[in-house]
């Protein structure tokens, strides 16, 4: 039977029914409103990710299965979101339309965990239609499903969900995230994977400026462009861009470690491009796997602060720990 809100106490406005027409749904409060057409840039609008006519992959022409110069699992990504329609393997499922962010958030946490630590229990979420501020603070190891776009904020501050987004996010996706992984097969906004202290996110369309800000640890994996000032204020993690970056790129007094594959606007004083040392190839290896990304870390450079690259050069390849 599908949930009825109580909309006395709530700023909320009521939520409609599962019966209800698609086209009476309202969404005029900021956890509940559709993404604002300049969320994002303009080619990076809530799309249908997911064609309708897809081929198998086996049944696509050896033309078509080259993949470009990433070398990525993005055909097998698409392929997984259109077979998934169909795969008997949903624990549980709930939709957006039907709940509060709170109710639905306690939902999730009390989905039932099955004895193998090695197989979370698949819950799929519904009717995702540019809600801000949705699925935060998800603290529950479940694998999560998400059909449709989200807007800002979205995953903020989770840990140990396993998250795979067939849309678009806005602004500050997994800003605070501290583990578990997130894979958005659309686009971002500005501020992925702000403030993130552990964790992989993975992008694999394109994300806005300031990318990976403040970051503390983890993983960030973007596999187009990405805009200006990526990394600023980090301290730590790793964050590797498959594409183009804008302006001021790297941190000059920063441990992160920055991989790109195409070509910067400019970087940030203070630090310069340096090829990757055996070490960083691993790094790099590691977290491409870790993103679903099979990629050749040779491919890359590094973006490295120049006294630090300067002490390990002296050192002979070990980093000196006063660098700074």
């Amino acid at each position: 039977m599908p949930h009825v809100p109580k909309p006395p106490q709530s700023a909320k406005p009521p939520t409609p029914l599962r019966s209800a027409p698609a086209e009476s749904v309202s969404r005029e409060t900021l956890t509940n409103k559709t993404l604002p057409a300049d969320a994002l840039p303009a080619d990076a609008l809530p799309s249908d990710a997911l064609p309708s006519d897809a081929l198998p992959i086996d049944a696509l022409p050896d033309e078509a299965r080259q993949l470009d110069s990433t070398h990525d699992t993005m055909v097998g990504f698409d392929q997984e979101s259109v077979d998934s329609t169909s795969l008997p393997d949903i624990d549980h499922e709930f939709s957006m339309q039907e709940l509060f962010d709170a109710e639905l958030r306690e939902a999730i946490r009390s989905v039932p965990l099955q004895g193998d630590e090695e197989k979370f229990p698949r819950v799929e979420i519904l009717g995702a239609d540019g809600q801000h501020a949705a699925l935060m603070r998800i603290d529950h190891p479940v694998k999560l499903r998400v059909r449709g776009s989200l807007g800002d904020y979205a995953f903020a501050y989770n840990s140990q969900t396993v998250i795979k987004v067939f849309g678009n996010v806005g602004h500050g996706v997994a800003e605070g995230m501290s583990s578990g992984s997130i894979r958005v097969r659309g686009h971002a906004g500005h501020g992925a994977g702000t403030a993130m202290t552990g964790g992989t996110l993975g992008i694999y369309g394109s994300a806005g400026d300031r990318t990976g800000g403040a970051m503390r640890g983890g993983g960030l994996f973007v596999r187009g462009d990405v805009g200006n000032d990526v990394g600023l204020g980090a301290l730590a993690g790793t964050i590797v861009i498959g594409g183009d970056a804008g302006n001021n790129l790297g941190n000059p007094l920063s441990n992160v470690a920055v991989f790109i594959r195409g070509k910067a606007a400019s970087l940030t004083p203070g630090v310069t491009e340096a090829p990757l040392r055996k070490k960083q190839e691993v790094q790099l290896g590691l977290l491409l796997i870790s993103a679903g990304i099979r990629g050749d870390a040779t491919d890359f450079r590094r973006i490295v602060p120049i006294a630090k690259l300067a002490a390990e050069n002296a050192a002979r390849g070990e980093v000196v720990p006063n660098w700074r």
